[in-house]
């Protein structure tokens, strides 16, 4: 049927396009549909953090993104009386990639589009307002999009994902409130500059008795924001005469080469739910939240990891679509945990009476004075970790602390292969994995069998000094073998040595345990990826495949 797709998806923002490679890594048939008639010309968000960047190399953009981004980025946070408050050092995490790295969206955006297009599963049509959508759970999805000339076109696809922003069409289809988790609202104006005098990665935030004035590296420039009283309108802000006066202990207004101006509402929202039936909202659509902790754009990314490879899964692998179910399970708790905690960062940052910010600036004061307080700054652990709990997670006995692994992201060390250097990603690919930590041979024969249930890649990590090289020959598989050379699996091995983690494509450690314990504990995830019996999962009577198995 001509206009037929797999997924549309409406909206070519970074969590959009993001999604449509994905989708198009996994020869999954794409639409995008786009509004604006080329890609936005605008500086919107600004950084991308250490699980994006990584999901971006893995995807084939690491180069591009390492030539265009600057990193890693350093925070200040001074008080109004100038002291220190907060340092929040730049650096490469357990990730193997920058805490935060600062981009210019419009490029950004090319470079998302670019790789998507060169999959060749990916359309993008611009100049297309969606302006209906119909739904049936049985025969998918039907979209009726404007030309600005009148003319309209009619697509078919499998599912339907809003990344239309937060004035969502999608969500409006649904019906579904975008309800406020705390009225926040805070005004900035933020003036985009290019070839600004400061090319440092450090940005600055310092607090004032009435006004905040703010900092920002960008790859070609920097960003400034000033945050507006209660009394002032955007108009008054955004003055010459008043920005002349706003940037004077800074800058020479009159010789900044300004690219654009504007004044910006911050807001915290999150829809009920994200997804309905073959619906789904990931990005601005399905939620909004305050700059501070710079999690806006990153936050949709983990949207987009966490539901492409699940699309995929029932569009080639005929998974269940119940396994969508888990796309809200998963991510609507976490990102409300993180609007919380940047509202609480703003809220922190933009207090105006005088007497509350001495307070805080003297609590801050004082937890500088103790190194586990400092270390929590300084390498942002107050930003919410993902601790997912959902059919496609089985839990040890982990509650939730630092060293519990089960639900978490699997770090990304570096390690070493017959001498050469490696992420451990590059190692075990985008599908799934299963990962021995310092694992022996014993019932390494079930390992590998159930390895080809899930199509995934085997690897063994070590310790320096173990032997690299580690062949099951019974099964004609190769087992690759890794010398870890940082200190990033340290808390694997001490927790989880010679034990085995299933690791899903986005990287979310499944379960984990001995061969035994684990043969299970997978078995569990496989019956409920294929929605089988779990004793034909047990026996082996049900094995899944490959697209391209199926297609033979």
């Amino acid at each position: 049927m001509k206009g037929q797709y797999d997924v549309i998806i409406v909206g070519t923002g970074p969590s959009g396009l993001t999604l449509a490679n994905i989708l198009g890594s996994y020869h999954v048939r794409t639409l995008v549909l786009e509004r604006d008639p080329a890609l936005s010309p605008f500086p919107k968000a600004l950084n991308i953090d250490d699980e994006f960047f990584r999901l971006l190399h893995a995807m084939g953009m690491g180069m591009a993104m390492k030539h265009h981004a600057k990193y890693p980025i350093s925070y200040d946070y001074v008080s109004p009386l100038g002291l220190r408050l907060g340092f929040v050092r730049g650096r490469i995490t357990e990730h193997g990639f920058p805490n935060r790295a600062a981009i210019y969206q419009p490029d950004f955006e090319k470079i998302l589009f670019n790789a998507a297009v060169e999959t060749d599963y990916v359309t993008v049509k611009f100049d297309q307002e969606v302006v209906r959508i119909d739904d049936d759970a049985q025969t998918g999805v039907q979209v009726v999009a404007r030309q600005a000339n009148g003319n309209e076109s009619t697509f078919h696809g499998q599912f339907l994902v809003g990344a239309d922003g937060a004035h969502s069409v999608c969500r409006k289809h649904l019906n579904l409130s975008f309800d406020e988790v705390d009225k926040f609202g805070v005004r900035h104006v933020v003036i985009d500059v290019l070839d600004d005098i400061d090319p440092s990665p450090m940005a600055l935030t310092k607090m004032g008795w009435r006004r905040n004035f703010f900092s920002m590296p960008a790859p070609n420039g920097r960003r400034f924001e000033f945050s507006l009283r209660n009394d002032e309108t955007a108009e008054d802000l955004l003055d010459d005469d008043t920005l002349r006066h706003l940037f004077k202990p800074w800058r020479n207004y009159d010789e900044l080469n300004i690219i654009r101006k504007v004044v910006h509402t911050f807001r915290a929202r999150i829809a009920p739910k994200l997804h309905h039936g073959r619906i789904f909202l990931i990005g601005d659509a399905a939620h909004l939240m305050p700059v501070f902790g710079s999690q806006g754009m990153n936050s949709g990314a983990r949207d987009a990891n966490n539901l492409g490879w699940k699309l995929a899964r029932v569009i080639n692998n005929g998974a269940p679509q119940a396994l969508l179910d888990t796309y809200n399970t998963e991510r609507w708790e976490a990102v409300l945990k993180t609007i919380k905690m940047a509202t609480m960062n703003g809220k922190l940052q933009m207090v105006q009476s005088i007497p509350m910010s001495l307070m805080r600036d003297a609590f801050f004061g004082l937890l500088r004075l103790i190194p586990a307080a400092t270390s929590y700054i300084r390498e942002m652990k107050y930003i919410p970790r993902p601790f997912l709990r959902s059919s496609l997670v089985q839990p040890g006995a982990e509650q939730g602390k630092k060293k519990d692994i089960i639900g978490r992201i699997n770090p990304n060390p570096k390690v070493s292969v017959n001498g050469e250097e490696h992420l451990l990603d590059e190692l075990t690919g985008t599908g799934f994995a299963l990962i021995g930590v310092a694992s022996s041979k014993h019932g390494v024969e079930q390992i590998v069998s159930q390895a080809r249930r899930f199509d995934a890649t085997i690897v063994i990590v070590n310790e320096k000094g173990a032997n690299e090289t580690w062949t099951q020959g019974a099964a004609g598989e190769t087992i690759r073998a890794a010398t870890v050379l940082d200190s990033h699996y340290d808390p694997l091995f001490e927790s989880y040595r010679g034990q085995w983690l299933l690791v899903r494509p986005d990287r979310v450690i499944a379960c984990a345990g001995s061969w035994q314990t684990f043969i299970e504990s997978s078995a569990c995830i496989l019956a409920e990826m294929m929605n089988a019996p779990i004793d034909r999962i047990r026996d082996g009577l049900i094995q899944e495949q490959c697209p391209e198995h199926r297609a033979a």
